[in-house]
């Protein structure tokens, strides 16, 4: 497909809802798949409110049934299938799981394209009786060169059988484990390590690369029957990300969790369970099945308002939101520090916020006339300086702005978007660097292991009038939807389609707000 991006003439205008989180959705269906539904709230499902339908969920939904998982999804009182044709009418799922036994599934396990999936999966593979073999047969460009490497070395360290291609661990990746096999090589450990027979084993695993191989071992331990210790090695990526995933456990009932260092970095975090853990479900003391409502996506609501932010004169509202004190941990919510460096004014809006409802907030964004770099107290600067580890999904989008920018913005700690579904630090840098005509709109360094990225606004906007590829990739093609709004010939998008990856709505929300966008 592609998107021929019109440039706007006047400001983005409206209020619209924010998609519902990718990264929840996904953390609460593995957790009801975790929990034992032969036993949970008297055989109640687990009941899902508002899950994003996108295609990394619709991927998770697909490969847990193929693990025993019994997932139906809801159109008010219409069953329907999960599937991107439904996503605007799907309203809940409902989900059964398949606690610490999942089936062996029969086929490979395919999650496409959807790295978290594939990730979350594997430590659920562990746990089957039988070989799983896992594969992407239509993404081997994308998800088959991902590195797996450091989650596949702790599961070995585990005792789990592993065969995967090349030294990086990439697809196909087949395991053989079983949570008696994994008894057996914990409790050898203990006998080599002189430790008591109850004491949690430590159990390396490096965080370098991405967060989802912690995460990964953290749905899979409260089904071990037994106590281990995630020591963290090298570095951790995206800490937000494991303080969502500790949030999901907290609300499944997982209790008794201990972490340190998690909030204090450079220092590295240490993770015990001890043993005897099990999902609950919710509420099972009074017999019903626990309900669950998605929060609203920050990353992709991180894009709606950078698209506000980059059009001069925007006013718009984004509802659905949550912030810390509503106990969201997604990082993303950084992204209004950005945006205010910018002279823009957000915050929840004074008349539509709904406050701390169960609906969450409503956030504002106004954009100036003119895009400026500035500092908290409003003079301009010579640079703004993000930790982008810290809000790693909204980085692209924030990048988009930061080229309309009259000023320098520095996005710091991102040497691992490089390991998404494209290198998304040289790959959009290449298309930037195309609609700009110069190299030096933006950089990375150092050249062999990025870290830092610096990008140099162009508050004047920019020509136009190309062809540019969203190289399969979702934040890439949001990014340069972003650009496109201020190229005064337009801004046509190869493989704009992969934007349902994880917001399958976001070329109509942009026409909301008042864009002209055609899709070919």
């Amino acid at each position: 497909m592609l998107a021929r991006i019109h440039p706007a003439l006047k400001g983005l205008r409206g209020v619209v809802e924010a998609p519902s989180s990718k990264n929840y959705t996904t953390r609460y269906i593995l957790a009801a798949c975790l929990a034992d539904g032969r036993k949970v709230c008297s055989r109640r499902p687990v009941v899902i409110e508002r899950p994003a339908v996108q295609e990394d969920s619709v991927a998770l939904v697909r490969c847990c049934r193929q693990f025993g998982a019994r997932i139906t999804a809801f159109a008010g009182k219409q069953e329907v299938e999960f599937s991107l044709e439904n996503a605007a009418a799907i309203d809940r799922v409902e989900v059964v799981g398949f606690g610490n036994r999942p089936k062996t599934p029969s086929e490979p396990v395919d999650p496409a394209n959807a790295g978290t999936v594939l990730r979350l999966l594997l430590g659920v593979g562990a746990l089957c009786d039988g070989p799983v073999t896992f594969v992407t047969e239509e993404y081997e460009y994308s998800l088959g060169r991902r590195p797996n490497r450091d989650l596949l070395e702790a599961l070995r360290h585990m005792g789990v059988e592993v065969e995967a291609r090349g030294a990086e661990g990439m697809l196909p990746i087949t395991l053989t484990g079983g949570r008696e096999r994994i008894k057996r090589a914990l409790a050898r450990q203990r006998l080599s390590l002189g430790i008591a027979p109850d004491a949690p084993v430590p159990i390396p695993v490096s965080g370098e690369v991405s967060s989802q191989f912690v995460s990964s071992l953290l749905f899979m331990a409260p089904l071990l029957g037994e106590a281990i210790r995630i020591d963290v090695r090298d570095d951790l990526k995206s800490r937000p990300l494991i303080a969502t995933t500790l949030q999901v456990l907290a609300r499944f009932q997982v209790e008794g969790i201990a972490a340190t260092n998690l909030d204090r970095p450079p220092a590295l975090p240490s993770i015990t369970l001890p043993a005897g853990l099990r999902y609950l479900g919710g509420l099972e003391h009074v017999g019903i099945g626990g309900v669950f409502r998605v929060n609203g996506d920050w990353p992709g609501s991180a894009a709606i308002l950078a698209a506000a932010a980059a059009v001069p004169g925007s006013d718009i509202a984004v509802k659905g939101l949550f912030l810390d004190e509503d106990g969201d941990e997604q990082g993303e919510k950084l992204c209004q520090v950005y945006y205010g460096a910018l002279g823009c004014k957000t915050g929840p809006h004074p008349s539509l916020d709904e406050g701390r409802s169960r609906n969450g907030r409503v956030i504002q964004l106004v954009s100036p006339e003119r895009l400026l770099a500035r500092n908290p107290e409003g003079s301009k600067v010579e640079g703004m300086r993000i930790n982008g580890d810290m809000c790693t999904d909204a980085v692209l989008a924030m990048m988009g702005a930061a080229a309309l920018v009259d000023g320098r913005s520095i996005f710091t700690g991102v040497r691992n978007l490089q390991f998404k579904e494209c290198d998304r630090i040289r790959e959009p840098i290449e298309e930037l660097r195309r609609i700009a005509g110069t190299d030096a709109i933006a950089t990375w360094e150092p050249d062999d292991e990025p870290d830092t990225i610096t990008v140099d606004g162009c508050p004047g906007g920019f020509d136009g009038g190309i062809t540019v590829d969203g190289r399969g990739d979702h934040r890439v093609i949001m990014m340069l939807s972003i650009v496109g709004l201020r190229c005064r010939k337009g801004l046509s998008i190869a493989g704009a389609e992969h934007v349902a990856k994880s917001f399958p709505a976001w070329f109509d929300t942009l026409r909301a707000l008042g864009a002209q966008i055609d899709l070919v």
